[in-house]
This record gives structure tokens, sequence and C-alpha cells, in this order.
């Protein structure tokens, strides 16, 4: 059975995963911002749902792993991966309007 293994094209995809939903983040966060902080921290728990739907529906298949909800949406955080097991392949951590892409699991340097 062959190991997924992080390799540079691997590495180029997580980077720009990461730049394409940094960036619906952060338009998603200029066209709402006048909404307040409350509706903002709602709206970003809604808006992140939609694009791990959307990332599935291109075949990612990611799911949550840690989820730390708050009503100050700059305190909000989510992780999703897409591993075999929970917690590894590409995790995608977001943290307010800003989302950390990368790859972890036992093969993370190989």
């Amino acid at each position: 059975m062959m190991k997924d293994i992080i390799t540079e094209a691997k590495y180029l995809e997580i980077l720009n995963l990461q730049d394409r939903i940094n960036l619906e983040l952060r338009n998603f966060f200029i066209g709402n911002k006048n909404q307040g902080r409350k509706a903002l921290a709602s709206l970003l728990v809604n808006y992140v749902e939609e694009i791990i739907t959307k990332l599935n529906n291109e075949g990612y298949e990611f799911g949550l792993c840690d989820y730390s909800g708050d009503i100050n949406y700059e305190n909000s955080e989510q992780t999703f991966c897409n591993g075999k097991e929970m917690g590894t392949g590409i995790c995608l951590h977001f943290h307010g309007f800003s989302v950390q892409a990368f790859w972890e699991g036992n093969d993370r340097y190989a």
C-alpha cells in the first residue's frame, strides 16, 4: 500500500488552496463588515461551512476536526482535515476570517 507523501506538487496545491480561501474570506468580510460583530460571528461560521461544502463538491472530503466558536469573530476557530484518519491530510485551520492550510500525518516530512 502506498503512503500519501507530501510532495512539492502537493505542497503547492496546499498553498494555492490557502490563497484561494483567504481571498474568499477577505472579500466576504469586506462585503459584510458593516453588519456588526454579532452578525459577523454567525456569518463566519456559516460561510466556512459553505466553503467546505464547495471544496467537498470538488472532491476534497474535508471533515470537521475541531471547533471553537466565539461571539468575537476574530477568536472563532475551526479545523477541517481530509485524511484517512481524523486530523491528518490537508488541514484547514480557520481563525477568524483567515485560514492556514497545512499537511499533517506520519509522513509529514517524507
